[in-house]
């Protein structure tokens, strides 16, 4: 043995390696949001990559029955006491990473998203799963189907979760990821079907609460690969070790927002709603030199774009500071001056509000930064020039960062008419992080456009 939809593609920014379940204690509460990041390493089976490493900024959410976590979004409900179903999409992680070309020169092969459904049924020693997923952007064309038994312990601030896992994944599956067409053949690398395979995992989930707000969690996984998968040419290990770790700061957990979350009147779900309508230009240059104000220079050459924002009010405190967190979505339109057709992106996001300045008493003044995902149906040709001279592709999913800054227009024109708009500037920011992610095909580079908008409260 050998040593999407444009809203759901946004959404999913979960991975084949064995998926860690957030605790109860983490997810208690309808309506509840957190950020984080899950850093994740592998021991990769591929020839000459050795560890496979990714880090990746994420948003949680969990509702009555929807939830987002992370690269995983699913609608999740109980048919009757002990038995739950999950609809769900995820991002399966998988294929050769960007730097791994020369040691498999002429193949590149990508994760892709994937939806599923999960089946599970409580027993007195944890819980059993069946799931099933597809792939749906035709990458692999294929199907797997896993069984897990999964175990439950849990204290007042932690909750371990051991469990055992066997995956079955059809031939289409793994002749996308581990076989190798005539077209790709060399005398160092022969043609190879990979047939059906099933993998065994076994590993443990982990969870701690530190403090009221804070959640750190460690998962380990290893996993014995398929005969078909270790035969392959372009692998040389029949096994893999995974392990994440990963950190979430919860909203809602300040004594404020619990006590407005749980309002019998349910009142806190109709205020704090503010729309925002902005405009603005490409601007080549990095993130940092904007936040300057050092790239400011208007180009007629340069791109377009226009956006509204729809945002809710989720906290009055961020790591016990005043800072306002929002919930917020938007559609952009952007205008590409006749080198591709206009096209949309969708962004989601949560975004800080600062504003205990010493002037703010005359006349308020917010600084705000938001991070979440921003999805374009095209990747904006600017954009995609920058990105395609040091990297082998571009990607139209990548980290939305949103830096501004804002005055209260009722404050700076003495009109109590207008005292709940805000009249600002802001950055609009895609970003690759450096290429630390599979997520965004390991991009690095993005795209800035410097924007001047009108946001207001829904009264």
């Amino acid at each position: 043995m050998k040593a999407a939809t444009p809203l759901l593609a946004l959404l999913l920014s979960s991975t084949t390696w064995a998926s860690a379940d957030t605790p109860e204690s983490a997810t208690a509460g309808e309506g509840r949001w957190a950020i984080g990041f899950t850093t994740r390493l592998q021991s990769s089976p591929y020839i000459g990559e050795g560890l496979r490493t990714d880090f990746l900024p994420e948003l949680y959410y969990q509702g009555e029955a929807f939830y987002l976590d992370g690269t995983r979004a699913g609608w999740r409900t109980s048919a009757w006491d002990g038995v739950t179903f999950d609809l769900f999409g995820e991002y399966r992680f998988g294929g050769y990473n960007g730097e791994l070309t020369q040691e498999i020169p002429g193949m590149r092969r990508y994760g892709t998203l994937e939806a599923g459904a999960t089946a599970a049924i409580d027993i007195p020693v944890g819980q059993l799963r069946l799931t099933v997923r597809a792939d749906t952007l035709n990458r692999h064309g294929g199907h797997s189907v896993d069984a897990e038994w999964r175990g439950q312990w849990q204290g007042d601030k932690w909750r371990l979760e051991p469990f055992v896992a066997a995956e079955f994944e059809n031939a289409d599956v793994n002749q996308y990821y581990y076989g190798v067409d005539a077209q790709d053949a060399t005398p160092e690398r022969p043609a190879y079907t990979a047939g059906a395979a099933t993998n065994f995992s076994v590993g443990a989930d982990a969870w701690y609460r530190l403090g009221q707000a804070h959640l750190l969690g460690v998962s380990l996984a290893y996993t014995q690969l398929d005969s078909t998968i270790d035969a392959s040419p372009l692998t040389d290990s029949g096994n893999r070790v995974d392990a994440r770790f990963q950190y979430r700061y919860e909203f809602l957990n300040s004594p404020v927002a619990q006590t407005a979350a749980k309002a019998a009147d349910n009142s806190w779900l109709k205020e704090g709603w503010e729309w925002r309508l902005a405009g603005g230009y490409w601007k080549d240059g990095n993130f940092i030199e904007m936040i300057y104000l050092n790239n400011m220079a208007v180009d007629t050459k340069n791109t377009a774009m226009v956006s509204g924002f729809l945002s809710k009010k989720i906290s009055d405190e961020v790591w016990g500071l005043p800072i306002e967190a929002h919930a917020t979505a938007g559609l952009v339109r952007h205008f590409e001056k006749g080198e591709q057709d206009n096209f949309n992106e969708y962004v989601i996001a949560i975004k800080g509000y600062f504003n205990q300045f010493p002037w703010s008493h005359i006349v308020e003044t917010r600084v705000g930064f938001g991070y979440g995902f921003s999805y374009a149906a095209q990747v904006p040709w600017q954009e995609s020039d920058s990105v395609l001279e040091k990297n082998e592709n571009d990607s139209p999913t990548l980290q939305y960062l949103d830096y501004s800054w804002d005055v209260n227009v009722g404050d700076l024109f003495r009109t109590d008419a207008a005292r709940h708009c805000y009249a600002g500037y802001s950055i609009h920011h895609r970003s690759g992080i450096f290429g630390k992610t599979d997520v965004y095909n390991r991009v690095n580079g993005g795209s800035n456009w410097n924007t001047f908008y009108l946001q207001c409260k829904i009264r």
